[in-house]
């Protein structure tokens, strides 16, 4: 535009006019990379309920793809045909069963990309792919497996279904979850989870499958139930506190954070260990 004087200018956008107008909240000011994306919720899975059946439907399209994969590597195997099947469903029902985001169907793109790129394909990877040469050998493994992967599938889902029906109750509405299951501790989905995937392993009959439930134990440790727990404590400020000091976090019983974390180092070092056998089970 030219100016009264004669000299051109350069018109300035609208939104850089009102931003002056209304400045932001000093320490409120989203992190932002080319103008429109909030960093701060990338590499986040937790966040605010709202109406995701897009989204939903595409993190349920993508698992659903993965795990045929998965299905037609095993497709003479009935019993890890049917873990698969099982497990599938299972997380489905994690998936609609609420809004807020879940690990499944997570709320920025990084994380989408770690679960769907790399956790998910290692599942399918470890439990449908390295089978050759099984080393995990004993009388009645397959049911002793599914019974362990059985106890780990209802227990997880019980829980979840529970907390479902419990939100759902308007008495409820701002309330952390405290009963049930999550009377013994905080995440019981993600206790139950190390049964069913150490039963999933027995079952595939490698201990190359069998590193993958030692390596949950770290991430859930060190990464899952600190991301969980930092989204619980600022949504619950009020219940949080005397909760976490009470409960145990992963295994009922265990409230000490050195002996989670010894737990979670000795599972990690033996998950490498037993991984080592990858090389010659997988194909």
């Amino acid at each position: 535009h030219r100016s009264s004087s004669g000299n051109f200018r350069i018109a300035r956008p609208h939104s850089a006019m009102l931003a002056e107008q209304e400045p932001l909240v000093p320490g409120s000011e989203p992190t932002l990379w080319c103008g429109f994306i909030n960093c701060s919720k990338l590499s986040v899975w937790r966040g605010e309920g709202s109406d995701r059946r897009l989204w939903k439907g595409f993190c349920s399209l993508c698992l659903v793809a993965e795990f045929c994969v998965y299905f037609d590597a095993v497709r003479a195997r009935p019993v890890l045909l049917l873990a698969g099947t099982l497990t599938l469903f299972k997380l489905l029902v994690e998936t609609w069963g609420q809004d807020t985001p879940t690990w499944v169907c997570p709320g920025g793109p990084v994380m989408f990309l770690v679960i769907y790129v790399g956790i998910i394909p290692g599942v399918v990877y470890a439990d449908g792919l390295c089978t050759h040469n099984p080393d995990i050998l004993c009388p009645y493994r397959d049911a002793v497996g599914f019974a362990l992967f059985a106890f780990g599938s209802v227990y997880s889902l019980w829980y979840e279904v529970h907390r479902f029906k419990w939100k759902k109750d308007s008495g409820n509405k701002g309330r952390l979850h405290m009963v049930g299951l999550a009377r013994y501790c905080i995440h019981p989905n993600y206790f139950g989870d190390l049964f069913t995937y150490t039963g999933w392993a027995i079952c595939v009959g490698t201990t190359c499958a069998l590193s993958v439930p030692l390596m949950m134990v770290w991430t859930f440790v060190y990464l899952v139930n600190p991301n969980s727990d930092a989204y619980l404590a600022e949504r619950y400020s009020q219940e949080w506190p005397a909760y976490a000091t009470q409960t145990a976090t992963l295994i009922p019983g265990v409230r000490s954070s050195v002996a989670n974390q010894a737990w979670a180092w000795l599972a990690f070092a033996a998950g490498c260990y037993l991984g080592g056998s990858c090389a010659g089970q997988c194909g």
